[in-house]
C-alpha cells in the first residue's frame, strides 16, 4: 500500500536530517527516485552495514530515527535506509536479490506484491496498526451509514489507489457485502492523488464519500453535514504493518536479525518514556509543524514487544486458536480473493506459516533484558467491556452497517442451528473480531407465509440461537449482543423474475448488524 501518499505532507519533505550530530546524506540510487540515507557519517570502527527498505509512513519512523541509528551505531553497525517512495514491486525485488536486508510493508501489500518475487522475506515483527488514521467519510444527506453504500441509486467515492484507503474499501466490501464496491468500478470510483485531493473533492461535493487519512479525517468530520461512516479506530488487524527480513540473511545472520530487533524495541521504549522527544524528532526529520505531526501520531499505534508475543502466538494455547498474525494474514487473503486480486490463496502451499518466523521474538525474550511485560510505545488493545442496555437504549443506537448476509441454516421447522449453520456463524464471528467497538444486533426474519405471531416467535428463537452461539462458542460479551424477532415485518425487495417460492425462502434469514451510540 502506498503509505508514501500520506499526503504530500511527508513525500519529498524528508531531505536532510541530523543523527547523533552527523549529517544524514540522501542519495539517488537510480532513476526510480529511490533514496538512500545512512544513520551516521562516521564510518570508523564499524563491523558492517544493515539495510532496510521503507517509505515515509509515520509508523516506520523508528527505523530512521536518531535513537535507532545511534543504538545500532553503538553496536557497531551502520543503518542504510532505502526510501523507495512506496514502490512495492521494487521493494520486493530488492529484498529477493539481497540488495536490502529488511523491508517494511502492510500485510496486504506483501500478499499482493510479494507473490511475483516468490515471497522473498519472512515476517519477524508486527510494527503497527492504523488506529484512527484511516476512515470513510461522507455527506450525511447522501450516505448516512455503510448500508447506503449499497442502496443509494448513484454514488461517487474518492480514494487513493494502492493505499490503505483502497484496502479499507476492499475490507468493507467483503465484510459488509457491498457489491457495488466489488463490481462496476467505473460507476463509483474516483481515483485521486492522496487524501488532500480526496478531501478537496468531497468539500466541493464532486463526490459523495471519500476514504481519507489524517489529518484530513479530522478536518472532514469537523465540517457540518459530514459523517464518519467508519474509521480504523473501530477496527482491528485490518491495516497492519510488518517487518520482513531476507530469507538468506535470516538463515545466515540470525544474530544480526536479533540485534536489529533488540535496538528497534529499545527505541520504542525510549519513545514510550519520552513521547515529546518522539514528536520533536519527527518534526526535525520531516520539517512539519508540531500540530500536523500530532495529527499523524493519532492514527498509528505501535505494537510493543509484549504484544508481539500475542501476535506470534508465543503466549497462547491451542484452545485459543491461531496466532493473531496468522489470522490477520488469512483474513487479508480472503479479502483480496473476494476483491478479485487473486483466485485463490496465493501463499506457498496456501500456508501462512511459510512467511512467518516467531523464533526471533522468542529467542530475544530469552536472551536479552527485553521481556513480554513491556518494551513498547503506549498502546495495548484491551477488550472493551460493554454495559447492559435497556430495550429503549438499544432502540436509540445508530446502525453502522449490516454484516455480509450469510445463509445461516437451521434444522427444518425449528430454531436449532445445524452444522452448516454453525459454520456460517463462525464466518460471521471472524468478521466481528475486526470491529471490536460496535455492539451487535441480531435480527431474525421469516417468510410471508404462516401465522404472524408464530413467525415472530420462530424468528426470535432463531435470532437467539445465533446470539447464543456467538457468546458461547466465540466468547463475545453477552452485554454486547441483542436479539430481535422481526417475523415477516421487514421483507427484502423482490428481484425481477424471481418466483414466489424462491422469494419466500430468501426472506428466511438472520441478519447481524453493527450498532453504536453508547
Amino acid at each position: 500500500m502506498n503509505r508514501n501518499l500520506i499526503t504530500r505532507v511527508l513525500g519529498a519533505a524528508i531531505l536532510v536530517s541530523v543523527v547523533a550530530g552527523a549529517v544524514v546524506t540522501f542519495l539517488k540510487k537510480r532513476e526510480s527516485d529511490i533514496v538512500i540515507t545512512y544513520s551516521t557519517s562516521d564510518a570508523k570502527q564499524l563491523k558492517g552495514e544493515i539495510s532496510v527498505a521503507l517509505d515515509s509512513w509515520i509508523g516506520y519512523f523508528p527505523f530512521r530515527s536518531p535513537v535507532f541509528g545511534t543504538m545500532m551505531r553503538d553496536a557497531g553497525y551502520r543503518v542504510k535506509v532505502v526510501d523507495d517512495r512506496a514502490d512495492y514491486p521494487a521493494r520486493m525485488t530488492m529484498l529477493r536479490k539481497g540488495e536490502v536486508d529488511f523491508a517494511v510493508c502492510t500485510v496486504d501489500s506483501y500478499l499482493l506484491n510479494g507473490k511475483d518475487a516468490g515471497y522473498p522475506g519472512i515476517i519477524v515483527t508486527v510494527i503497527d496498526e492504523s488506529k484512527g488514521g484511516d476512515a470513510v467519510v461522507a455527506w450525511k444527506d447522501r450516505v448516512a451509514d455503510l448500508n447506503q453504500l449499497s442502496t443509494a441509486a448513484t454514488l461517487k467515492i474518492a480514494y487513493t489507489p494502492a493505499s490503505p484507503s483502497e484496502h479499507l474499501l476492499k475490507a468493507l466490501a467483503a465484510h459488509f457485502n457491498i457489491d457495488r464496491l466489488k463490481r462496476d468500478r467505473a460507476a463509483w470510483s474516483v481515483e485521486v492523488n492522496g487524501a488532500e485531493d480526496a478531501y478537496a473533492r468531497l468539500m466541493k461535493r464532486e463526490v459523495d464519500a471519500a476514504a481519507l487519512w489524517e489529518p484530513y479525517v479530522t478536518e472532514a468530520v469537523g465540517r457540518p453535514g459530514i459523517v464518519k461512516l467508519i474509521g480504523s479506530e473501530d477496527m482491528e488487524k485490518l491495516i497492519v504493518d510488518i517487518l520482513l527480513v531476507n530469507r538468506r540473511f535470516a538463515r545466515e545472520k540470525g544474530d544480526l536479525v536479533k540485534l536489529f530487533l533488540k535496538c528497534y524495541f529499545e527505541t520504542l521504549g525510549v519513545y514510550r518514556a519520552a513521547e515529546r522527544q518522539l514528536e520533536d524528532d519527527i518534526v526535525r526529520s520531516v520539517k512539519l509543524d508540531a500540530a500536523r505531526v500530532k495529527y499523524m501520531l493519532k492514527g498509528v499505534r505501535w505494537i510493543s514487544f509484549a504484544e508481539n508475543a500475542g501476535w506470534f502466538g508465543l503466549q497462547s494455547t491451542p484452545a485459543q486458536g491461531s496466532p493473531e498474525l496468522i489470522g490477520s494474514i488469512m483474513s487479508t487473503a480472503s479479502i483480496l480473493i473476494e476483491s478479485g486480486d487473486f483466485r485463490e490463496n496465493p501463499l506457498p502451499d496456501r500456508d501462512p506459516y511459510t512467511i512467518v518466523n516467531s523464533g526471533f521474538i522468542a529467542d530475544l525474550e530469552k536472551s536479552t533484558s527485553l521481556n513480554f511485560a513491556g518494551g513498547g510505545v503506549p498502546g495495548g488493545s484491551p477488550s472493551r467491556k460493554f454495559t447492559r442496555l435497556t430495550e429503549a437504549q438499544w432502540n436509540g443506537l445508530r446502525v453502522v452497517g449490516s454484516l455480509r448476509l450469510r445463509p445461516v441454516s437451521f434444522r427444518s421447522g425449528i430454531e436449532s442451528l445445524d452444522d452448516a449453520g454453525r459454520e456460517q456463524v463462525k464466518l460471521i464471528a471472524e468478521s466481528i473480531r475486526h470491529y471490536p467497538n460496535y455492539r451487535i444486533l441480531v435480527k431474525g426474519h421469516t417468510g410471508l407465509r404462516g401465522d404472524p405471531a408464530e413467525n415472530v416467535k420462530l424468528s426470535q428463537l432463531r435470532a437467539s440461537s445465533v446470539g447464543q452461539e456467538l457468546v458461547a462458542a466465540w466468547r463475545i460479551d453477552p452485554n454486547r449482543v441483542h436479539v430481535r424477532g422481526m417475523g415477516a415485518s421487514e421483507p427484502l425487495p423482490k428481484e425481477t423474475d424471481e418466483s414466489d417460492r424462491s422469494y419466500n425462502n430468501r426472506l428466511k434469514r438472520v441478519e447481524v448488524l453493527f450498532v453504536t451510540g453508547m
